[in-house]
């Protein structure tokens, strides 16, 4: 049996890696690099080098179970991170920052601005955090959060505007590299099922790790059985389903006949693959908006809290708008804490920042797609099975899931052992799938 398989981000990679254990598989890649989402860069900082990643950063042991199987299978090396966040609103007017490695470093950023002591409204944001951590996960419990927005939710249980604007908005729109406003029309059940299953609405939160090295070290490590098998530069521009298997065509001219194709692209772009997509194909590939999000990797500190106290791994700037922009959610990662990096030597990416850096500190410029996360994109993910296997096309995708690389590599897995592949860390073998026979 013949597999194509393509997209070399997480859920590629995995399927690939499980798949061409047991049959012959081919890869294509569009770009002329491997790793998707995850992406290294390698600069030169006043003469010291130093790899540096601006797509995925760090993972959790407990909600990346299977990721961290994966690790520990092909010994990578991985160190320890963190996750703090802060708010920086109109240039610094208001800032604060939780989350620190101490009390004291929260007590510090959470008051970063000293007159955030003398604010009732936010000290009363303070309240409503303790307050909504509890209401809303045994809201959710009894299933009061069905068929409500977040902004719904809010309204209806009275909580103060500025918990959404100041604290939960900003943090959902970092998560997802969305628009801030989004958040607000985000399904309040799917909204406090993640918030509480990555512990967010918990003081204990989990040890965050980011790989030694950079993310490419296991990309590497994951590709090396069947890189050869990779044609990069190599962009799927056909995909005809027929009755013993698919035909592909390629960007350099190729055609190959392949029992069956796993697609691990963004659903959008899978869906203009298909020759002949069904009605199911265009509702649920369909169903998912992407938002177009612009990244710089710099040294230049405007593009992080004004003051120093409120400096957090995550960033949420709230400036007015300075040009042209491609989003209005900006956020600035702090390299340095989020990756180990030496600390005198300051690296930042900015997501969509409200001008750009200065250009004699400025390292790169690139360009990704996120995601939009809604009712319509989770109701297109509850009817992926009507889809999946079919005409001998399979999907896979972190959009599959929240966008995380867990849910990539997940939905990778899953499809390769639908199809009969195995994987070492889980105890039992799926069974074939019906649509693989």
């Amino acid at each position: 049996m013949r597999v194509a398989i393509i997209g070399t981000g997480i859920a590629g990679n995995a399927a690939a890696w499980a798949l061409s254990k047991r049959y012959p598989v081919t890869i294509y890649e569009r770009e002329l690099r491997t790793g998707g989402h995850s992406h290294t860069i390698d600069i030169d900082y006043d003469g010291t080098p130093i790899a540096v990643d601006i797509g995925f950063i760090v993972y959790n042991e407990l909600n990346y179970p299977d990721f961290t199987a994966l690790l520990q299978h092909l010994g990578v090396e991985t160190a320890p991170s963190c996750m703090s966040f802060s708010v920086s609103a109109d240039g610094g007017r208001f800032e604060w920052m939780g989350g620190g490695t101490s009390w004291r470093e929260t007590a510090r950023g959470l008051f970063a601005q000293p007159s955030n002591l003398l604010s009732l409204s936010y000290l009363r944001m303070l309240r409503a955090i303790l307050t909504f951590n509890e209401q809303s996960v045994a809201d959710l419990a009894a299933g009061r959060l069905k068929d409500k927005t977040l902004g719904q939710y809010f309204d209806e249980r009275g909580y103060p505007r500025r918990l959404l604007t100041d604290y939960f908005a900003p943090m959902g729109a970092s998560i997802w590299s969305t628009p801030a406003q989004q958040v607000e029309q985000f399904p309040a059940e799917r909204f406090v099922d993640f918030f509480s299953t990555h512990r967010l609405l918990q003081y204990d939160r989990p040890v965050w790790r980011s790989i030694r090295g950079g993310s490419r070290r296991y990309v590497d490590a994951l590709t090396a059985s069947f890189r050869d098998q990779i044609r990069v530069g190599c962009a799927v521009t056909g995909i005809e389903r027929t009755g013993n298997g698919v035909t592909i065509t390629d960007s350099k001219g190729g055609r190959d006949h392949y029992d069956h194709v796993v697609i691990t692209t963004h659903s959008d772009q899978a869906l203009s693959m298909l020759s002949d997509p069904s009605e199911h194909e265009r509702t649920v590939l369909g169903g998912i908006r992407y938002s177009p999000n612009q990244l710089y990797l710099h040294r230049d500190p405007r593009l992080m809290p004004k003051r120093r106290n409120a400096w957090a791994c995550w960033n949420y700037l709230r400036w007015p708008r300075q040009g042209d922009c491609v989003n209005d959610l900006a956020v600035t990662y702090w390299m340095n804490r989020l990756q180990s990096l030496p600390d005198d030597k300051p690296l930042f990416v900015s997501l969509n920042p409200p001008f750009a850096p200065d250009p004699d500190l400025t390292f790169g410029e690139f360009f990704c797609e996120h995601p939009l996360y809604d009712s319509a994109a989770f109701a297109a993910q509850q009817r992926l099975q009507d889809i999946q296997g079919q005409r001998h096309t399979w999907y896979a995708g972190a959009w599959t899931g929240y966008g995380f690389h867990e849910d990539g590599l997940r939905s990778g897995l899953k499809v390769a052992e639908a199809l009969g592949a195995t994987v070492p860390w889980r105890a039992t073998p799926a069974p074939i799938a019906e649509a693989a026979e």
